[in-house]
């Protein structure tokens, strides 16, 4: 079995996220990478902005997916329950691609991944100027999907992404 990683991930053809998920192996279009809550909440709030026919809404700790006959030619409802950890398998109902870093992203999702990236390094980047909260919030997100504290300089399962 091959250790898990952290990657930047978004929705297929959207410049929404990056959202960090952890995979035991290279990305698959409809794999269900494991999220922590908040970028669960993310990866919510950009599919309501989207307006597709799909929404989420949570139920205490599980997320419940509801889809229309215009999104998947049929009506629908999917419950995901946390993992032991908090952590939220979310997969199948769009597909996932890599963080694509040569599309163009605002400073404030550059400054998320940057975070994301140098939890996972040994390096560590100085974040744009106003944009350490989000850099900093990339890297809580990583440490929190790889279950190692933010002091580990470059903690197991963070991978290149």
């Amino acid at each position: 079995m091959t250790a898990s990683t952290v990657q930047l991930i978004t929705v297929d053809s959207t410049a929404y996220g990056p959202y960090p998920g952890l995979l035991p192996k290279e990305l698959g279009a409809y794999d269900a990478p494991l999220f922590t809550r908040r970028s669960t909440q993310h990866i919510i709030d950009d599919l309501h902005r989207d307006a597709c026919g799909l929404s989420a809404v949570w139920e205490g700790e599980s997320l419940r997916f509801t889809w229309t006959k215009a999104y998947r030619g049929d009506t629908g409802t999917e419950i995901v329950h946390p993992d032991r950890h908090g952590r939220y398998a979310i997969g199948g109902l769009w597909p996932w691609m890599v963080w694509d870093e040569a599309l163009p992203h605002t400073a404030g999702q550059r400054a998320f991944a940057d975070g994301v990236r140098e939890a996972c390094s040994a390096g560590v980047p100085v974040p744009p100027e106003g944009l350490r909260h989000l850099y900093d919030r990339g890297r809580a997100e990583a440490q929190s999907l790889t279950l190692l504290p933010l002091l580990t300089a470059s903690p197991a399962g963070c991978g290149e992404g």
